[in-house]
């Protein structure tokens, strides 16, 4: 499960120098800076104290309260900045870290007058998450509170829709704390005041897996899309080992009439790939075709000799071993189980007009272990009686054989 990256700590000499910025601003300046140092520090004495009091993980109901104080702390601060710096709003953030506040921003360089503060419970890492929204209407500074789950990373985008109905909408993808994706599209009220939710992950899924996402401008008509990219689960023909390679799906969402919707879905080509299509075309007898993502199509009968377009049990193929340090192998080490029993296979594989193929696949020989001999030397002969001689005594001298007689 995924944890909220803590924050580095920033020195406590850094909080005076970025008040004291923000409160030279005109909005502030009737203030003095000790004072405005003083209720800024309380109001985040006050949210670590109510974070630390909450029950449960929601952000709803009392637990609101401490968010709602890290909130406008956020827009005085932002305020201070003025409009034609709200995308300077990143500032904000080692302040609000060095407060003890567990913070994230999040900004557009299309929409510099809007900003994104997510704030998460300093106290409870697991809790729900509030994302304040700031956008100008006017020379009003404006602030609205939404609650998200997990909130991780979050990452925005803003842009005119030209429509009365909603000037303007609001997309952001964050993730959970289980890894997951999720996004949220909002849309702004025709008077400018408020944000409602058109679409999010509970009641209109668009991600929900684990992965990334981004926006992107594929088209550079000025509205964007969200592009992800998810670990999909793997042809059951195929189980690997935790650091080996997966398969990826990528997947661009478009924006239609009620939200976003999927316009694309695809495979992100990569060796791994290559070999789960290869195999999955032996086995649904699709040998010709197979043939074409090999550097030598004749090779197709080799992997038919050897059982590959057979499936003896449920997952055959096991992916053992890849290049080390490599993030894309380009060769896997491969454990098979087919009705030739259990064999291993080294593949190697090549780019070729732009695509991935297999250049060659091979049965490693097994390692031979030679270990040096050992002579032990021969062992003494034992006494007469196999008795041993205590230490210290002689041994008594041997008697010359008996003379025989002479006969005279």
């Amino acid at each position: 499960m995924k944890t909220h990256p803590r924050r580095l700590a920033y020195s406590a000499l850094l909080v005076p120098s970025v008040l004291l910025l923000i409160l030279a601003a005109p909005a502030v300046r009737a203030q003095t800076a000790a004072a405005g140092m003083d209720s800024i520090a309380s109001w985040a004495e006050q949210a670590k104290a109510g974070f630390q009091a909450s029950v449960g993980d929601s952000a709803g109901g009392d637990n609101y309260v401490p968010y709602e104080k890290v909130g406008f702390i956020g827009r005085r601060m932002l305020r201070a900045l003025g409009r034609k710096d709200l995308l300077q709003a990143h500032a904000i953030q080692p302040a609000l870290d060095s407060l003890g506040l567990d913070v994230e921003v999040a900004t557009d360089p299309l929409a510099p007058s809007f900003a994104l503060l997510m704030v998460h419970n300093s106290a409870h890492p697991m809790a729900d998450a509030v994302g304040f929204l700031f956008w100008y209407r006017g020379d009003d500074l404006r602030i609205q509170g939404a609650v998200f789950r997990g909130g991780l990373h979050p990452r925005m985008r803003v842009w005119w829709t030209g429509k009365p109905e909603y000037p303007y909408e609001w997309g952001i993808v964050v993730d959970r704390h289980d890894g997951t994706l999720a996004f949220t599209l909002l849309r702004l009220s025709p008077a400018g005041t408020s944000w409602g939710i058109e679409q999010d992950e509970d009641r209109t899924p668009v991600l929900g897996e684990p992965g990334d996402a981004q926006w992107a401008d594929l088209n550079r008509d000025g509205m964007p899309e969200l592009v992800s990219w998810t670990r999909r689960a793997t042809d059951s023909l195929f189980t690997e080992c935790m650091s080996c390679p997966k398969l990826i799906t990528e997947r661009t969402f478009v924006e239609g009439g009620h939200g976003f919707e999927m316009l694309d879905q695809r495979l992100v080509p990569t060796p791994y790939a290559t070999l789960v299509y290869f195999v999955r075309l032996l086995v649904d007898g699709k040998a010709a075709q197979a043939g074409r993502l090999l550097r030598d199509p004749a090779r197709v009968r080799d992997a038919i000799a050897q059982g590959w377009n057979r499936r003896v049990v449920r997952s055959p193929w096991y992916v053992e071993s890849t290049e080390s340090g490599q993030s894309w192998p380009r060769r896997l080490g491969l454990r098979f189980q087919g009705p030739q029993g259990v064999k291993r296979y080294d593949v190697v594989f090549a780019m070729r007009e732009g695509r991935w193929i297999i250049e060659d696949w091979f049965e490693p020989k097994p390692v031979e272990r030679h270990y040096p001999s050992v002579t032990m030397p021969p062992a003494k002969p034992p006494g007469p009686t196999g008795a041993k001689t205590p230490a210290g005594t002689k041994k008594p001298a041997a008697k010359p054989p008996a003379k025989a007689p002479v006969k005279r």
